[in-house]
């Protein structure tokens, strides 16, 4: 029992040191450099998003270099919304090529930050070099919720945690899923689901999958916001297939490819193309009669930040 003990005190007296670092860490980056990036020239291939490499989590915890990343991308990364949930000037709002104001970033990170942390630094950057000021709204914004069909969920529990047979493998840098007896997909690397679009028709399988991330899965694809009201809040086994409009392979390729696990969709300013619109009536459908699960239109709550002052200029290093 003593020994039990001592144990029990050293791993509490660990744990509060962990904390009391955590607590200490200063909100603001030790070293800024902030510079305005040159226009995109014509032709010139760029990243929309642009590059962000380093920070918690990384090989490389205490540096991060933000290339060529759009103003909005900031605010992004600073206070986790997405790009419709900001509302501003158009330069600052936008992954435009040629409207967006872009920047190259780099900071020194203190030691033993944390991703929340760093954001509050990213923050804290933004107000004192941008002279960013914003306030928060809520706005109504139309979107589809997941919920369950009229006959209840048929849904079959996860059968556990997958093996790494379940998934296909790299080969030459490229990722060929082999097709299973039933004619659906192995998963992608590193992911629980996997999808292919062949004959018109898409097929995708999920293992070990939650409600919360087939909601996302769909929403990038069908290019609308979507939120999980199913009340299931375990993982499930299960597939899933469809044929999209005749127009629709470009959302049928965004479909099958997976998200991280645990990321949301992007949500963009851009409405859903047609194709999309058409597919959600058959996404539905198949998910009602495969699934016992549908989409539903609904108003959605979306928390929004509003930009009241912000300037296109940093202030000098």
């Amino acid at each position: 029992m003593r020994s039990a003990n001592c144990s029990r005190i050293v791993i509490a007296v660990a744990l509060g040191q962990l904390a009391l670092a955590a607590q200490d860490v200063n909100e603001e980056f030790e070293v800024a450099s902030v510079r305005a990036t040159e226009p995109t020239k014509p032709g010139e291939w760029q990243i929309l998003q642009g590059r962000v490499s380093g920070g918690p989590g990384t090989s490389d915890p205490e540096r991060i270099a933000y290339e060529r990343v759009p103003l909005i991308g900031l605010i992004m990364a600073a206070y986790g919304v997405q790009m419709d949930q900001v509302i501003g000037p158009d330069w600052a709002t936008t992954e435009d090529l040629h409207g967006a104001a872009r920047f190259d970033i780099s900071v020194k990170v203190p030691p033993n930050a944390t991703k929340k942390q760093v954001a509050t630094m990213l923050q804290n950057l933004l107000a004192q070099r941008f002279q960013l000021k914003l306030h928060h709204t809520v706005v109504q914004s139309s979107g589809y919720a997941l919920i369950l069909g009229k006959g209840g969920a048929k849904l079959r529990l996860s059968g556990g945690p997958l093996t790494e047979s379940e998934r296909g493998s790299p080969t030459h840098g490229f990722i060929q899923l082999e097709t299973q007896k039933d004619g659906f997909p192995q998963l992608f690397p590193g992911r629980n689901m996997g999808g292919i679009f062949k004959d018109g028709v898409v097929r995708m399988r999920f293992r070990d999958y939650p409600m919360f991330e087939l909601a996302q899965q769909l929403s990038a694809g069908l290019g609308v916001r979507l939120i999980d009201k199913t009340g299931l809040g375990q993982t499930y086994d299960f597939t899933l297939e469809f044929t999209p409009p005749p127009d629709g392979t470009r959302l049928a390729v965004r479909l099958t490819l997976p998200l991280s696990i645990g990321q949301e969709a992007r949500e963009t300013k851009d409405p859903p193309s047609l194709a999309q619109q058409d597919a959600v009536p058959i996404v539905s459908s198949a998910l009602e009669k495969q699934l016992g699960l549908k989409l539903d239109a609904t108003k959605i709550r979306v928390d929004t930040l509003v930009i009241d002052h912000l300037e296109r200029t940093p202030s000098e290093n």
